[in-house]
């Protein structure tokens, strides 16, 4: 009993700890979708998913050639610096965590790939924690025009850390 206990507990810490933070764009404020459609759009919307806790993050957005970028309107809690499309800053007001909606595109989208990148000047697409230690968060695609499965886009799909068994029971001792 106390083993099963215990395995139960440390799968479950396991599963909470393996989610690293992502920030990716959606077709709407509920981040189901990376499936866009071509055209005009208003409700494309860039989420910071799978989050222990952040107070901003700096990334941008690049969009498939063809597209025209109009504007960022950013969710009442967010205060954005800079420009999406080559480097935004965006600060959430408090600490945050799970799915923040960092705020929705307005944009007329070709058919192509959308997708978070790197700021300018930056290796790596940044976030603050809640202590605003500088981390790393992994960027989303989408797809416009077509289907995520159809062009291998799994935005839900997060790189995680390996760990051996010993390590997760030398938490428990």
């Amino acid at each position: 009993m106390k083993r099963m206990l215990l395995l139960l507990v440390s799968l479950l810490l396991i599963s909470s700890v393996a989610m690293a933070d992502h920030i990716g764009i959606y077709s709407d404020a509920s981040g189901t979708s990376c499936s866009l459609a071509p055209g005009f759009s208003t409700t494309t919307t860039v989420i910071h998913k799978f989050s222990a806790g952040a107070v901003g993050a700096r990334f941008k957005v690049a969009f498939p050639a063809g597209s025209l970028f109009i504007a960022f309107l950013p969710t009442n809690v967010v205060v954005p610096v800079g420009t999406l499309n080559s480097d935004i800053s965006v600060g959430y007001g408090e600490c945050r965590s799970g799915c923040i909606v960092v705020g929705t595109i307005t944009a007329i989208l070709a058919a192509g790939t959308a997708q978070v990148l790197p700021a300018d000047g930056l290796p790596d697409i940044l976030y603050a924690n809640c202590v605003y230690d500088e981390l790393t968060a992994t960027g989303g695609r989408a797809a416009v025009g077509g289907n995520c499965d159809d062009m291998g886009i799994d935005d839900c799909t997060v790189a995680v850390e390996p760990s051996t068994w010993g390590s997760v029971k030398s938490l428990y001792r």
